[in-house]
């Protein structure tokens, strides 16, 4: 996102990535089904929402005030979180034996 000169060249490359993330979305939902873990389908399908409709808002609430390179920090810093939160919530259990 870094390549964008402003809001047009920056909602080419999102509207870019949208559509690679569209293409392999299926196949993550696949690898998933092959566990019996309906918590993991919730919070896929809870951040795929969150990621759509809240997205486009936060993004151009904070560029309303701010520069482009804050809203880049702002989607890093929400991505990590997204992370770190579907690494902690669902690790596995650890057998001690």
């Amino acid at each position: 996102m870094a390549l964008s000169r402003g809001i047009v060249g920056f909602t080419l490359i999102r509207m870019i990535q949208t559509g690679l993330v569209a293409a392999t979305f299926p196949l993550i939902i696949s690898i998933f089904l092959k566990v019996p873990k309906g918590g993991i389908i919730g919070f896929l399908n809870s951040a795929r929402f969150t990621g759509m409709a809240l997205g486009p808002m936060i993004a151009t609430s904070v560029l309303a005030f701010s520069s482009l390179e804050v809203v880049y920090l702002l989607i890093s810093a929400i991505s990590l979180l997204a992370l770190l939160g579907f690494k902690f919530f669902f690790k596995e259990a650890h057998d001690p034996s």
